[in-house]
């Protein structure tokens, strides 16, 4: 009741804050979903990958280049899962603030296993996730962990505040 109350004024205070409200931009779905909650009522996110999409490697259109290079915030589940996002992010939205959830304090980051039931990530057949997700083989799908969700949306809005 109270959340698009409270999201609005902390929003009016933001640095972010421009005439429209902040431009935030996502990675996929899921994080576009969570901004969507945190934003409720104040302003709506851009997501990058349209749905069905890979994000292990994509090709930006140049309407999503314009969204980056727009963007006062960049919410992604971070080079986890979007490796190929980083030098797009560097070159294109340098004035950006960037918020890489999976480096999120108290993220719940578990093991990249075998048999995750993401038929788009079959790692048993040596494409390289091990050295894509990191040394320790992180499962960078950590939105699909519900205490994530918890601690994510508050640092969304912190950096949104």
């Amino acid at each position: 009741m109270f959340r698009p109350f409270i999201s609005a004024c902390l929003l009016a205070a933001s640095p972010l804050h421009a005439a429209d409200g902040p431009r935030v931009v996502t990675d996929i779905g899921p994080v576009q979903a969570l901004v969507a909650r945190v934003m409720q009522g104040v302003g709506e996110a851009e997501v990058i990958l349209p749905s069905g999409a890979s994000p292990h490697g994509y090709a930006l259109r140049p309407s999503q280049a314009r969204d980056l290079g727009q963007a006062d915030l960049v919410v992604w589940v971070g080079p986890e899962l979007t490796p190929w996002l980083a030098d797009p992010l560097a070159q294109l939205a340098p004035q950006a603030v960037l918020l890489p959830l999976m480096a999120v304090p108290d993220t719940v980051q578990l093991p990249l296993r075998d048999g995750d039931g993401f038929e788009e990530h079959d790692h048993d057949h040596g494409h390289g996730h091990e050295g894509e997700h990191g040394e320790e083989g992180i499962d960078p799908h950590g939105w699909l962990d519900p205490e994530n969700g918890r601690v994510w949306m508050g640092a969304i809005a912190e950096a949104l505040a």
